[in-house]
């Protein structure tokens, strides 16, 4: 597949920032700043062009597991942020990066990148035990961190910075990070990356330009960005990757070409990202959402449709994974199309989401037999949203398959609480996760919590 890696990853590492900040309340763009100042710190070393462009890389995915990490280890307890075991943290990150196509060139960067100079970081090993490529990103880490540099910069905070890079070499940081501070970084490099500024100048450091990654390659590199987005929340975990398997079947069952079937896969991986961008306040808040909050978890249709503009090489795929939650009938978002602007692949995508969605377990409900998510796909066949035929073809394809139990020791069943009833206010159920809306419900109504159409709901009383 010809795709312009280098800006597919800049636009994902930016919804990322939303997650890091979420989580600990880093500034915005830290990724970006640490890739800018381990691209500028690495000319001293030589690199040659390929591994100054992986290491970049790197350095802007190098907390690319923190998501994963707190959902695992510390799901309750924000507390214990600063008291982490950050080797786990680190040896998530390596696993993933892994998966990349030049991951030979920065093996083990991300592992030991909060290795310190005298041997007491996550590891215990000290500089001379520590790759190059560990080192800088470390360097640029503590550097953004201790600094804050998203911050405009003045003469007497740079004068500061340099003391303190005094200080803590030999400790934090070994000589050779040291001396290449001094010879590269200036007050006009750190001016250049607070701010949204730093956008411009990573993207004037890194060549941006089409090439050929292995489709298997690709595959791996979205199903990373799938598990760190169905990560972002508890209530959605394993969602993305359900789609992206179920659309890969479909397009087998329709005949696809082999580089067809692993483009519905991408698509379906990287669906959600725009969730990424959306407060888990809001993902998984337990009651009614008010007008803004409904609002903004629509909004994540267009920021995957964002995220994924202007990459060559993704046009269609942005489409059929943006798209996913446009209705034939013009009622859907974020565009309001109409049956004559989707194609059959995007139709498929809307389907395949919805199905998944039903048929899936969730934190909050059981997954649905395959008979009764294909009734509630026909009832919205029936009214004009869905392609009757496709879904008459996901019944074909699915009904003699199983759906698989998810291993999730933490998975309760319990409906919404019964709210207490205003009179003679309307109150309407969901019937696949028991969310409770009150008030008249619209035609356009999504369900906040497991995203299922207003026509499914039933009339509720207490």
């Amino acid at each position: 597949m010809k795709i312009d890696l280098a800006k597919f990853l800049d636009s994902l590492t930016i919804a990322l920032d939303f997650v890091e900040k979420e989580i600990i309340n880093v500034p915005p763009y830290h990724g970006q700043r640490v890739a800018s100042i381990t691209n500028r710190l690495a000319k001293v070393f030589n690199l040659d062009k390929n591994k100054t462009f992986a290491l970049t890389q790197a350095a802007l995915l190098h907390d690319c597991a923190l998501n994963e990490y707190f959902h695992d280890e510390m799901p309750n307890n924000k507390e214990r942020a600063q008291e982490r075991d950050m080797g786990l943290h680190c040896k998530a990150g390596e696993k993933i990066l892994s998966k990349l196509p030049f991951y030979d060139l920065i093996k083990d960067a991300v592992l030991y990148h909060h290795e310190t100079a005298d041997g007491n970081g996550a590891y215990g090993k000290k500089a001379n035990e520590t790759p190059l490529t560990a080192r800088l990103i470390h360097f640029a880490d503590v550097l953004d961190v201790n600094w804050n540099l998203s911050e405009k910069i003045d003469q007497n905070k740079f004068n500061s910075i340099c003391k303190w890079v005094k200080e803590i070499t030999g400790t934090i940081i070994d000589d050779e990070c040291s001396k290449a501070f001094f010879e590269t970084i200036d007050f006009n490099f750190l001016s250049q990356i607070s701010e949204d500024s730093v956008l411009n100048y990573l993207r004037s450091s890194i060549p941006y330009k089409e090439e050929d990654i292995p489709n298997e390659a690709m595959i791996d590199l979205c199903s990373i960005f799938a598990d760190i987005t169905d990560y972002k929340s508890h209530f959605t975990w394993r969602h993305s990757l359900g789609v992206a398997d179920k659309a890969k079947i479909m397009a087998e069952y329709y005949g696809y070409t082999k580089e067809e079937c692993q483009k519905l896969y991408i698509a379906g991986a990287l669906h959600d990202i725009g969730k990424l961008m959306i407060s888990n306040d809001i993902l998984e808040k337990p009651g009614k959402l008010n007008s803004d909050e409904y609002k903004e978890i629509q909004n994540h249709a267009m920021g995957s449709y964002r995220l994924l503009d202007n990459i060559s090489g993704l046009e269609e795929i942005k489409r059929i994974a943006s798209l996913h939650h446009e209705k034939l009938d013009g009622t859907g978002y974020p565009f309001g199309y109409k049956a004559e602007q989707l194609n059959k692949n995007e139709r498929l995508m809307a389907c395949i989401d919805i199905y998944q969605a039903l048929v899936e377990e969730r934190p909050y409900k059981k997954g649905l037999e395959h008979s009764d998510a294909i009734g509630i796909l026909t009832k919205m066949g029936n009214e004009g949203q869905l392609d009757p035929q496709i879904i008459k073809d996901i019944d074909n394809c699915f009904k003699n398959i199983k759906e698989p139990v998810l291993i999730n020791q933490n998975i309760s069943f319990k409906e919404e609480e019964n709210p207490k009833q205003s009179e003679n206010l309307e109150l309407w159920r969901c019937p696949v996760c028991g969310y409770i809306h009150e008030g008249p419900l619209p035609k356009d109504f999504i369900c906040p919590r497991c995203e299922q159409p207003a026509c499914i709901f039933e009339r509720y009383q207490q």
